[in-house]
């Protein structure tokens, strides 16, 4: 039994060897040239050993390695390259040796003689330069110790600089290795350095240097005031706390930019402070530069915020009626005061009645006021408006107090604009002013200022607002209604006919304040201004036609006459 399974595992080993590749059974040839055959301690030696090769057609793969002087420490690990360099730094004769390997472990030897004589070769130069940038007081340190020569050591070697790289040398060969350097202007420069050996070869290395104006270690630092400034502000800065930490001594000039563009608003300056305004709000920079005795410079830009200004806030306001007598309680309404900062609430306003210079009133946020005057005469009404931030504006208009009698009223209609004086004449209520208001209005030339001083013109149709009938709202107000030729007559008679006209004029002893406005007529002609004073009626005629009033200034007693609905004329209304 035990045969049978010695049997069996012999032949199981023998199968298995038949199943290995063939491994060669002879070693390699190694071979090499070498180039030159012969030279000195500065030739890099060519190593081939192209010509290594294997003795078996199974060998595919050969392993090459290297002792370059024959001292029995193989140089390099095996390798599959055939290709080397080699120098020889010390002069004698050396035995290169190779050896080839094949995959079974065979191997074979091979060595050259090769006979080195001394050579010399330029030293090798090496420069640190520490720092690579700074600026006119950085002490640039140059260090050129690590300089190697293959033949002499580096206390043979001597040394010479051109600190600025203008092809001038700054200094002798020594044997110092090592120089420092200040550079007294700002720039790029290339430090050099050239080497020499014994022998009398050299060798030259240089490094690139930055020498700028900033020195980081200067400390801008500038204040504003006001802390919040506005467009309306002339900012003072200060920058006379800046300083130097290295060197508490060192004094500074100052220049300002108020701007992103690089422009700079100011040159160098011993003073500090400067003042600017800035006409735009919202985000400004703001940036210092420094300059030290030496001129070297730092920046710092601030961001700074510019708010609104404060704008003074707008004073207006107009009498309800600008004329009346000591009977008239005037009004005034400021209700059209405004600001761009503040709400019209938060305003204030204080009045001058009479023109004495003096206030009558203490600021409040009252805008409408009341006032009668216990003399007649011509009054300047001064309003004043102060807003949060105390800033202020002033309006004034000028009122006419006669010495009459008759009582005197006040139409107000803020939601439509309708303000008109009235008064009243025997027992008529008359509005004092002509109409001056509605889609209809004309204004004589039509030029807007006559309409401001005489009121408006309208036709008959525009007058009424189409009505037909007598005694008609048209465009008066509430409560009131375009007169009659009866409620005309009554009037005058009242008056008296040979003097109603001289009594109903401005001046008149009623305070009806008469304007002579003129008229338009049917071919669109103005004419006039000035000595007609046409009233419309609200009494029809036939056809397109309708009674009119006309007082002319220079007759006493008036007349009244049928015209076209076309015409324009004035209109005053009465109560109803």
């Amino acid at each position: 039994m035990k045969r049978t399974v010695f049997l069996l595992i012999a032949i199981s080993l023998l199968v298995v060897g038949c199943d290995k590749d063939p491994v060669p059974t002879t070693p390699p040839i190694a071979a090499f040239k070498v180039q030159p055959e012969n030279g000195l301690t500065t030739t890099v030696f060519q190593f081939n050993a192209t010509e290594t090769k294997a003795t078996d057609d199974r060998d595919t793969i050969l392993f090459l390695r290297w002792d370059w002087d024959n001292d029995s420490i193989w140089d390099t690990g095996f390798s599959r390259a055939k290709s080397f360099k080699h120098r020889y730094y010390q002069p004698g004769t050396y035995t290169a040796r190779l050896e080839a390997r094949n995959d079974a472990g065979q191997s074979d030897t091979v060595q050259i003689t090769i006979n080195v004589g001394q050579g010399n070769s330029a030293p090798q130069p090496h420069l640190n330069v520490n720092p690579l940038s700074g600026n006119l007081r950085t002490v640039f340190h140059c260090d050129g110790s690590m300089t190697r020569d293959d033949e002499d050591s580096l206390n043979t070697l001597k040394f010479r600089w051109d600190f600025n790289g203008d092809g001038i040398w700054d200094t002798e060969y020594a044997e110092e290795n090592r120089a420092d350097y200040l550079f007294s202007n700002a720039g790029q420069y290339y430090i050099t350095m050239n080497v020499v050996d014994p022998k009398g070869l050299t060798a030259t290395i240089n490094q690139p240097v930055i020498v700028s104006l900033s020195n980081p270690n200067l400390v801008p630092e500038f204040t504003w005031n006001p802390d919040r400034p506005t467009t309306a502000d002339t900012i003072l800065f200060d920058a006379s706390q800046s300083y130097d930490p290295e060197h508490p001594d060192n004094f500074f000039t100052y220049r300002w930019s108020f701007t992103q563009d690089g422009t700079w608003e100011t040159g160098y300056q011993s003073d500090p402070t400067i003042r600017h305004n800035f006409e735009d709000e919202g985000e400004q920079f703001v940036t210092l530069e420094i300059r030290d005795q030496w001129g070297l410079i730092n920046q710092k830009q601030t961001p700074i915020w510019v708010y609104h200004a404060n704008k003074k806030p707008t004073a207006t306001f107009f009498a309800g009626c600008d004329h009346g007598n000591l009977t008239t309680n005037f009004y005034f309404d400021a209700d059209g005061i405004h600001d761009m900062e503040d709400l019209r609430d938060q305003l204030r306003v204080r009045w001058d009645l009479d023109g004495d210079g003096n206030w009558d009133t203490d600021y409040s946020k009252e805008r409408i006021i009341r006032h009668s005057y216990t003399q007649p005469g011509t009054y300047v009404v001064t309003l004043e408006v102060i807003d949060s931030g105390g800033l202020t504006d002033e309006a004034w208009i000028t009122v006419t107090v006669t010495d009459g009698t008759n009582p005197t009223d006040l139409i107000i209609d803020k939601a439509k604009d309708i303000f008109y004086g009235t008064v009243k004449i025997g027992d008529q209520w008359w509005t004092s002013e002509n109409m001056n208001h509605g889609s209809g209005r004309n204004c004589y030339a039509r030029q807007s200022s006559n309409c401001n001083i005489y009121g408006g013109l309208y036709s008959w149709t525009s007058a009424m607002v189409g009505a037909t009938t007598e005694k008609a709202k048209g465009i008066c107000p509430d409560g009131w209604h375009i007169p009659t030729t009866a409620e005309w007559q009554e009037l005058v008679d009242y008056l008296g006919v040979d003097q109603a006209r001289s009594r109903l004029e401005v001046g008149g002893d009623t305070d009806f304040m008469m304007k002579y406005a003129g008229q338009r007529d049917t071919y669109n002609h103005y004419d006039h201004l000035g000595f007609l004073a046409n009233y419309w009626t609200s009494t029809k005629s036939a056809g397109e036609n309708a009674w009119m009033y006309s007082f002319q200034n220079d007759k006493e007693d008036p007349y009244k006459i049928v015209l076209s609905h076309t015409y324009l004329f004035s209109v005053r209304g009465i109560k109803n």
